[in-house]
């Protein structure tokens, strides 16, 4: 009987052993996901900044090209009424 009483006791211990690994293994794991969160996270942030920086950019190259149209447009406007103007009177 008593022998039976230290085995059950040696097993318990044993079993206390493996769940004191195991809450500290959780521990580590949600601590773990806790710094993944946080990255990732950071990472949103970072995402959002560079897609404002490109969309600002993308504008930026918009405006230069609607510029070079006008020019374009202008310049070509100029050229036909320089035309017109030289055979109006030649």
């Amino acid at each position: 009987m008593k022998e039976q009483v230290r085995k059950l006791e040696g097993a318990y211990e044993q079993v206390d052993g493996r769940l004191s690994d195991l809450s500290s293994s959780m521990d580590s794991l949600r601590l773990d996901m806790r710094n993944l969160r946080g990255e990732m996270n950071n990472v949103r942030v970072e995402m959002n900044n560079l897609r404002t920086e490109m969309n600002t950019r993308f504008d930026r190259v918009d405006r230069r090209f609607n510029n070079i149209y006008l020019l374009i447009g202008g310049s070509w406007a100029t050229l036909m009424a320089a035309i017109v103007g030289l055979a109006l009177t030649g």
